[in-house]
Order: C-alpha cells, then structure tokens, then sequence
C-alpha cells in the first residue's frame, strides 16, 4: 500500500467505496483532461499573460532600475540572426548587451551595438573579441520578450552571495501567427530530461568564466552548450520560471550527436536512439550482470501473485533473485503456489509476522536478500515488455541516479502511475493519473525519460548501496508516503529520480489489502500525513522542483495555476 498519497484519502474512504469512485474517476478524468485543456490553451495563457508580465508603465518604471551588479552581457548568435532577434534586443529594458554576430558573410554597413565576427578565425580569437560578463547564447529563431535581459539581471543579482549564478535559463511559448501559443514552463535542472530532449532551450545565459572554462572552440551547436554547461556549472544553475523569449521553430539537427559527444567526453558508453523529432532515449550500458533482488510483499491472491512472478521469470534478464514477505495468508491456494514456486531455486519465501507496514516488511527482505540492485513490487504488477527490468537497470546502475520508476497502467489501459509530484493535489499526487495508454504529455513528456521527485513503490529500483546508505524505507510510515520520503532522501543526498516509460507494467492498484480501511488506519493515515508534512515541509511550501510554479497545485495534469 505504498501509493496512497491523495492528501484527501480519508474523506474519500470514509464517504465511498473507495474502488467504485477510482473507477469513476478513472473513466471521467481524460475527459475532464481534455476539455480543460482546451479552454487552458485557448483563453487561459492569454490571461495568465496579462496577470503575471509587466505592463507599459512596469516596462518603462525597469529602464530607470539601478542594480547592484549591472553585468555587460555578450549575445552571441552563430550565423545571421533575423531582423526580428535584432529588433528585440533592442526593445530591451535592460540595455547593457552588444550583439556579436558570427558569420561568414558580415552585411556592408556596422551597426550600433553589434560586430561581426569571421567565423572562420580561429576559436581563441572568436572568444577573445567577445566582451562581456555572461555569454548569453540565442538560437536563431528566438525572439526575446523586451524584459528578459532585465529579469536575468535581477536572478543575477539574488544570486550574488550564494553558489546559483553560473547558468540561467526561462521558460519559452512559441509564435503562431504572429500569436503567443504553447507555453513551456520548464522545471528545475533535470540532467536526465535534458538528455531525452532540450528543454533547456534556446536562451542560454553563461557566466563568462564558466564559458572560457569549457571550450577551447566556439561551439555551434546550442544544445551541445545546454549540455556541458549545466553537467559542469552543478549546483550554479538558475532556472527562471518566467516566459522570456518565444520561439518561431524547433531545429533539432545534431542533437543525437550532441547528446552522445557529451557523454563520451563524460566517459559514459551509451547509444542514441531518436523516437521521434527532437526526442532520444540514450542506451546507457550495464557492465556485467549485477543481481537483482526482487522483493515482493503478499497476502493471498495467489493469482496476482502468479502473474506478478511470472514478469521477473519471463523478462529478458536472469540473474535475479525473488524474495516473497508472507504476511498474514489464510487461503490455501496460496500455499499451494508458495510451494510450487519454492521449486524455481532462485525464488524464496519469507515469513513476516505482525500487522501490516509496508516500510518495515520491504526493510526487512531486504535484510534476507543479496542482490547489488533492489526492485520493489506490489504483487498486483504484471509486466507488458520483456525488457522492462533491462530498461530500468540501466538507470538504476548509474553512479548519479538514485530511485528509478516504471510507466504502470491499469487493467483498462489507461495511465495509473508516470512519477508523483510533491505539493501537487495536497501534499503528493500522480502526474497523469486516467489518461489514456497513447498520451504523449506536456512536451512528449510521457514519451521521455525524465526526473520526477519521486515514484511509486509499487515498482521501484535502487541500488543496494544508497538504500543502506538512507537506512531504507522508513519505518515511521506504515500506510502511505514511504516510497515518497525514500525519493526525497535521495535526491537530499544529490540522487534525482528517474522515471522511463520504456518499462511498462500492469498495476491493478491495491486488489490484495482493497480499499477498505478501519478505524485505526485511518488515524495512522493522517498521523503519516501530518508527519510527511513536517518533515517536508520546504518542498510542500516551495514546490516540486520539477513542477513548475506556474502549473496548478490542485492537479497533476499541467494546467496554468
């Protein structure tokens, strides 16, 4: 029962029977998804625009604004930028920029603010002409809002005295027909999205130090820069959640190999694959064959059980190990398949006394397991693809990733699991939760390995080494939220979540324990919650760094607040 995370759960129990309203809910929510889509892209960005980005007066009162730090900032665009780039750094608020413009073919006439630069000349001499306190690097088609220079320099300034302030970057919408459409309102530094596609973009703002640092040769290639800047500034990116610029199109030439380069330089084998424009799955390679542990806590069901068992057994890896925690089984059919999977040497079953706490029963498989990798399941998984432990493991054996998640649908086909968001619907909900199996996202979201700040410990990865590091799950959490504080622990510690939705399973959510609680459990549920809500307090208030704080904090479906 790791899931139960709707801060509400207690009212909706008490009200309802908890699987027919889940069920409703499940069959409503894609229509509610996609008619409020549909009013949010027509009418509530045009409002949201208005509430939130300055007017006339608030444009002109930001031309007279004297800052602390009023750094000189260095546009570089490679090749000729269109008069409408031009014009927009001209219309800026914040007038400290010069354009340096590197081409080929340089036009008759200078113009105020800008130089031209032979591409051809060596890279040292490129870098060395160029003057300025940040680098800020502009994609050919990026037209920037006239106060972006000035909120840069204002993220610049907050910055001063503390380690963000090497590389920034903003949230972006597109121009259709000369109309602001499609806002992206990107989250956090998320080195494994950035890897599936550029989120980052196409406005890069780069310390100067940090730009001369790392190249030798003037790079032409923007995501190419997105990626070495923001692997070597650490903890020095700014990500500013204010739309800054509008893009006019998506050039996604040589992005595969500006992914693959980045890593090769970085050490790490991988192959690229493109799924579709703009959009990769980098292979990242296992090296040897480490064992995977698979815990499985039961009661009964031996028909779920049976299934679940039978995804390790046919999934396209072998060595692995299943641990099943009995706990509290009465039907005899459940011994008869115990017995009749304690034939298969590699499968063991383990007697766990006492009332049911998740975190405390997956603590202590592990104890009686002895895999390098540990993969959690509810006994109501079934697997769809035979790769789906392959697919997971090459993230879980990663030296910087911490817990990895699967893409788990319910019974009817429709999404039951694509990562959890903190401080979204309460305090945690499911992104996506009801949509159907061929959605695609925000942004092919649902089609891209990405960071998530936590995932569901219905189906959940890690290495052995971080979960004793962390002491495991914890054992204070006996219903709900446990799988949740495990990720956060572990991103504390410098270890993101990984989410792919290239392993995908079946998750006939909570058929074993039901819906139904008691008195007692439902007191335990808000003691968790109380708890969680402590303990976490500062992501609850500052929100989940990879949900933007534009997005709506009711719903995980990525509407405007």
């Amino acid at each position: 029962m790791p899931v139960k995370i709707y801060h509400s759960i207690v009212n909706q129990l008490t009200m309802f029977n908890g699987y027919v309203k889940g069920h409703l809910k499940r069959k409503l929510y894609p229509f509610y998804i996609r008619a409020a889509n549909l009013f949010f892209a027509k009418r509530s960005y045009h409002a949201w625009i208005q509430a939130n980005e300055p007017n006339t007066a608030d444009l002109e009162a930001q031309r007279t604004c004297i800052f602390d730090n009023m750094p000189l900032f260095a546009v570089v665009c490679v090749f000729n930028p269109s008069q409408s780039i031009i014009a927009s750094l001209r219309r800026q608020t914040y007038v400290r920029w010069h354009l340096y413009i590197l081409s080929d073919s340089p036009p008759l006439q200078a113009e105020e603010n800008i130089t031209f630069i032979d591409i051809s000349l060596p890279s040292n001499e490129i870098i060395a002409q160029i003057d300025g306190d940040f680098i800020v690097m502009l994609g050919l088609n990026t037209v920037l809002c006239p106060f972006a220079l000035y909120e840069i320099t204002a993220s610049i300034n907050i910055n001063l005295n503390g380690p963000n302030g090497k590389f920034f970057y903003s949230d972006e919408d597109s121009l259709i027909g000369g109309k602001r459409a499609s806002p992206y309102f990107k989250p956090d530094y998320s080195p494994d999205t950035l890897r599936s596609f550029n989120y980052i973009g196409t406005l890069l703002v780069i310390a100067r130090e940090l730009f001369v640092q790392e190249f030798t040769h003037m790079p032409d290639n923007i995501y190419a820069v997105a990626l070495k800047c923001t692997h070597n500034a650490k903890g020095a990116i700014v990500h500013i959640p204010k739309v800054l610029y509008h893009t006019t199109d998506n050039d996604t030439r040589h992005a595969a190999e500006a992914i693959s380069a980045h890593l090769v330089e970085l050490g790490v084998s991988v192959e690229v694959e493109q799924r579709s424009p703009g959009l990769f799955n980098v292979i990242y390679e296992i090296k040897g064959s480490p064992r995977v542990s698979v815990i499985i806590p039961n009661r009964d069901n031996s028909v779920l059980l049976a299934k679940c068992v039978k995804s390790v057994q046919t999934a396209d890896y072998e060595n692995y190990e299943i641990v099943i925690a009995e706990n509290g089984s009465t039907k005899k059919d459940t011994f008869v398949l115990y017995d009749t999977l304690k034939q298969d040497k590699r499968i063991r079953i383990i007697h766990w006394q006492g009332t049911f706490n998740y975190a405390k029963v997956n603590n202590d498989a592990v104890r009686d397991s002895d895999g390098a990798i540990l993969l959690f399941l509810n006994n109501d998984i079934e697997a769809i693809n035979p790769d789906w432990i392959v697919n997971m493991l090459r993230h879980a054996v990663r030296k910087d990733v911490g817990a990895v998640g699967a893409k788990l649908y319910y019974p009817d086909g429709t999404i039951q699991h694509a990562g959890v968001a903190v401080g979204v619907g309460g305090i945690a909900v499911e992104y996506y939760k009801g949509l159907k199996t061929n959605s695609t996202g925000c942004f092919n979201r649902l089609s891209a390995v990405h960071n998530v700040a936590a995932v569901t410990g219905a189906c959940l990865m890690l290495k052995r080494e971080l979960f004793d590091r962390i002491d495991g799950f914890d054992e204070s959490y006996a219903l709900a939220y446990n799988d949740v504080d495990l990720c956060l622990r572990l991103l504390e510690l410098g270890f993101p979540t990984v989410w792919t939705p290239y392993s995908e399973l079946i998750h006939r959510e909570s058929r074993t324990r039901g819906y139904e609680i008691t008195q007692t459990q439902r007191q335990r549920l808000e003691e968790e919650s109380a708890m969680f809500t402590q303990r976490w307090r500062h992501i609850l208030d500052e929100g989940d760094p990879y949900y933007n704080p534009n997005l709506s904090r009711k719903r995980g479906d990525f509407t405007l607040s």
